[in-house]
């Protein structure tokens, strides 16, 4: 009897333990990196801006272990939302040279910082298997004005 109750004590420690990591969930500050799933959405804080993966829209990037004449590029959709007004889409790109890589939010920009998983050869990616890394730089007061 004494033995249940101390292990019904102990697994309820770990539960109230885990609960309260639940409860105070991080949001990515300017500088760090950040991870999304394809529908997943992050609030930054900093540039009172919601912002979602919405989906890949192409990936032509070079497989892994394979020669190509050209790097390719990855095509990121992600829907931006200003607590103050209505959501937009934008496209970000892997290779700069094709198209922007970030976003220019005045004093801040989001720019896209990895695309995974990358191609190999051969092989399809799932929609849902793709996760994009952003980072929200702080580009300074001078640049807002």
């Amino acid at each position: 009897m004494i033995r249940s109750v101390i292990v019904g004590l102990g697994i309820l420690a770990v539960t109230a333990t885990f609960g309260a990591c639940d409860e105070e969930p991080t949001e990515p500050r300017p500088g760090e990196s950040f991870t999304l799933a394809p529908g997943e959405s992050v609030l930054l804080e900093a540039a009172a801006l919601h912002v979602r993966f919405r989906r890949v829209a192409s990936d032509s990037r070079c497989p892994l272990r394979a020669q190509c004449v050209w790097a390719g590029d990855g095509t990121v959709v992600l829907e931006l939302e200003p607590l103050d007004g209505n959501a937009i889409e934008d496209t970000l790109h892997t290779n700069i040279a094709v198209g922007p890589g970030s976003v220019d939010l005045g004093r801040f920009e989001l720019a896209l910082v990895a695309l995974d998983p990358h191609p190999e050869a051969p092989g399809v990616i799932e929609p849902e298997d793709y996760r994009v890394t952003l980072v929200l730089n702080d580009r300074g007061e001078q640049d807002s004005l």
